[in-house]
């Protein structure tokens, strides 16, 4: 055991460099609402409701199962849950790294900046485990389990990762072999929320949800041209190279679609950036070159931003990480309107998980009222749902809809619900950014 420490001391130290600068940089982020999202799925897990019977969500189960079952063992809080997703981005660094040493400082530097936690911390490491599982010649089993697990962590993106396997449709006996463990882990998944009488709920938001999402969330816009010219650019590096590893890049460019955003294509071109960095050996030495300047800066701006800013905020779940004074406006308008009075309340925000993790309130099935994270037809069927809400129920929704005609930023909020909410009950009262109705 000390012969292999010392052996691999080098790569030891380094990750554990790389280990620490990514919860650092995280850490000492401004919170947003996707990292409140997957915080939730997972807590709720590890508080022990029943995904997709208890709370909604559009993506597949493993990400917050898994999560959820390690902050049951280390510690329900968010600090676990930067402790735990730093480990998933540091797998997929110990992955380049096997893969091909001389890029991996320069592909930490930008990666760093794309390892937010969440499912796409995950989901990036399936890809990359694929490439080497391929490179290598591993075992068609053990792709298939990878294939599988990326299914069950984003099914959008597992679905296409399974692509480059029918390069081997001359070899029908590898291809089966991959097929195998696929079949096996969906049937325990399926069995799973069948005993717990959610199969339809799972198929319902995981799958049919994501017809929804593509119609209501769809960006066309500037980034989407971009995406396009870098498949054709990937597809003309595939005819000429050959290059296998090239069709894992191309497919994880599916990560852009539908939202065509900055932070989705950032996600999307990381195996690109891999490829690039290969490619153009001198790229890659000037930024090594320069390493610490793209490493410390913004990690330092970070922590100065951290150590000036004011307040922080400090409970069971956000030990010593502060909130934005936006959000803790929002949330000291809350307390002093209903003096912690939350029975039958009903938040129709987009911040609602922020608002009721901070406020220690349970999550709910009308906590995550986003286009597409509804289930088919979700829209209606929430409106539906609003309908049988007793009477006296309490409904909280923006003051103003946050529509934008930005296309690069624009809303997931349902127009349909706020409409519905505004249109059909009373208004009692108003205050900060929010306006309160009842259900009469």
């Amino acid at each position: 055991m000390l012969a292999v420490l010392k052996k691999n001391k080098k790569a030891i130290i380094l990750f554990t460099f790389f280990y620490i600068l990514i919860f650092i940089y995280n850490f000492y982020r401004p919170i947003d609402l996707d990292l409140m999202w997957n915080y939730g799925f997972s807590k709720n897990v590890s508080d022990g409701l029943i995904m997709y019977r208890d709370f909604n969500m559009v993506i597949t189960p493993f990400y917050p199962a898994l999560t959820g079952l390690l902050l049951k063992i280390l510690g329900n809080n968010i600090i676990i849950f930067y402790i735990i997703n730093s480990f998933y981005a540091l797998l997929t660094l110990i992955v380049v790294y096997k893969l091909d040493k001389k890029i991996i400082i320069p592909f930490f530097i930008y990666y760093l900046f794309d390892t937010s936690p969440g499912y796409n911390t995950l989901i990036v490491f399936f890809a990359f485990l694929l490439i080497y599982l391929e490179k290598h010649k591993r075992n068609d089993y053990l792709i298939g389990l990878v294939i599988s697990l990326a299914f069950l962590t984003k099914s959008s993106i597992g679905i296409f990762l399974a692509l480059p396997t029918l390069y081997y449709l001359k070899k029908p006996k590898k291809i089966i072999k991959r097929i195998i463990p696929v079949i096996i882990t969906n049937l325990i998944v399926i069995g799973y929320f069948y005993l717990n009488n959610t199969l339809y709920d799972y198929i319902n938001y995981a799958f049919l949800g994501l017809l929804d999402f593509s119609n209501g969330n769809g960006n066309f816009n500037i980034i989407t041209i971009i995406v396009v010219l870098i498949v054709i650019y990937i597809i003309r590096e595939y005819i000429k190279t050959k290059d296998f590893e090239l069709l894992y890049v191309l497919v994880f460019m599916i990560m852009a679609y539908p939202l065509f955003n900055i932070s989705h294509t950032l996600s999307a071109i990381i195996p690109l950036v891999y490829y690039l960095l290969k490619k153009y050996p001198k790229v890659n030495n000037i930024i090594t070159k320069f390493s610490p300047i793209f490493i410390l800066i913004p990690i330092f701006s970070l922590i100065i931003n951290y150590a000036l800013c004011n307040p922080r905020y400090d409970n069971n779940l956000f030990k010593y990480r502060y909130l934005q004074d936006e959000y803790m406006s929002d949330i000291d308008a809350l307390e002093n309107y209903f003096k912690g009075k939350y029975d039958n309340v009903y938040f129709f925000v987009m911040e609602s998980y922020l608002y009721k993790l901070t406020l220690d309130l349970p999550i709910t099935e009308y906590d995550l009222t986003l286009k597409g994270n509804m289930g088919y037809n979700g829209e209606e069927k929430m409106i539906d749902k609003i309908k049988d809400l007793k009477k006296g129920s309490i409904l909280v929704i923006y003051y103003e809809f946050p529509d934008t005609t930005n296309e690069m930023l624009k809303t997931q909020a349902s127009k349909k619900i706020y409409d519905f909410i505004t249109e059909n009950y009373g208004s009692i009262g108003q205050f900060h950014k929010f306006k309160i109705y009842v259900k009469n």
